[in-house]
């Protein structure tokens, strides 16, 4: 017997998106009368025959998706979950959404109340402790679900994760310094033992490492004030440091508000990096470079693959990282 046609399949032959198959599928007027005869016709050539199975799945559970994210209130993870209920209002899905504050319990119970209105699949971007309980759960209903922007420990490998290239993000950005001559960087923030604290420094460590640079990383939190507390910790106990690469664009910008308090100026004695490239970036003064990582991008796929997981019952790839480039602002400009 030969493989079974999939919607991939049918959407490949077509030359549309799986999601234009599927509307045709349920015999949307969305769509025009020349693709829908395209997607058609390559329905019969292929024989593809409709997985009823993940069909009545999707009815039993009236089509909801559930996203659970770990502080809503981080720019970066509020742009995923909008892009990412925007996909799936497209594909004719609804969002159950849930912000678990970086909180296990809370994660939990989230991810329990979800499970509770039958949703279809499920994407989480877990809290900062490893040890919840959750993945258990999750793992036992035997849902779909991928972990997004961020992993949690290893008993959850299983899971797939599509994400951002962090690691590349700081080589970049130290690349970017030390071929200005800067030699003293500093990588601020994020939480020691933190999967993506050590993902999105460790592009930095590395390149320090072949430069035969001394690694400075400074932890204690991700948000503004840590920045500015960061600020003057070096000012007071590393005044060599001439440049620091964040993990984050709130603490470049607390970094930058405190910069001239501790005796530095931006962009002329001391440099600084963020990491997401939110809006504000390019608006502060003077505007902060910044690492851009497309959580659109990371979102649509997202989507895409776990939805295709529920259509086809076939896992989506184990590890998808999605690119980034560094935007390069005054904040980081040597001379």
């Amino acid at each position: 017997m030969g493989k079974r046609a999939t919607i991939r399949d049918v959407a490949e032959k077509a030359g549309v998106s799986k999601s234009t198959v599927s509307l045709v599928l349920h015999d949307s007027p969305l769509v025009r009368a020349e693709t829908k005869a395209a997607v058609e016709s390559a329905i019969q050539e292929l024989h593809y025959v409709r997985n009823r199975a993940a069909a009545a799945l999707r009815s039993s559970n009236t089509g909801r998706i559930g996203i659970v994210v770990n502080d809503l209130r981080v720019p970066f993870v509020t742009d995923f979950v909008a892009a990412a209920q925007h996909a799936l209002m497209k594909r004719g899905m609804a969002a159950l959404i849930a912000d678990s504050a970086e909180d296990p319990d809370i994660e939990d119970r989230a991810v329990r109340l979800a499970l509770e209105q039958d949703i279809a699949g499920l994407l989480i971007a877990p809290c900062r402790s490893s040890e919840a309980p959750v993945f258990s759960t999750i793992l036992a209903t035997g849902i779909p679900t991928m972990q997004v922007l961020r992993q949690g420990d290893s008993r959850v490998a299983q899971l797939p994760f599509h994400s951002i290239d962090y690691a590349i993000g700081s080589h970049l950005a130290a690349q970017h310094l030390l071929d200005q001559g800067l030699t003293e960087i500093a990588f601020v923030g994020g939480h020691a033992g933190h999967q993506i604290s050590r993902e999105r420094a460790s592009g930095y460590r590395d390149i320090m490492q072949v430069h035969g640079r001394k690694a400075l990383v400074l932890q204690g939190g991700s948000d503004r004030t840590y920045g500015r507390e960061a600020m003057e910790l070096i000012a007071r106990d590393h005044p060599g440091v001439q440049a620091a690469i964040c993990i984050n664009d709130r603490v470049a910008l607390g970094m930058a508000a405190a910069a001239q308090g501790a005796g530095r100026t931006v962009g002329k004695d001391f440099w600084i990096i963020g990491f997401d490239d939110i809006p504000e970036c390019a608006q502060a003064e003077p505007p902060i470079t910044s690492v851009r990582c497309d959580v659109d991008a990371v979102a649509r796929a997202s989507v895409d693959a776990l939805l295709g997981w529920i259509e086809n019952a076939v896992p989506p790839e184990e590890l998808v990282r999605h690119p980034v480039k560094l935007q390069v602002r005054e904040s980081s400009k040597v001379g």
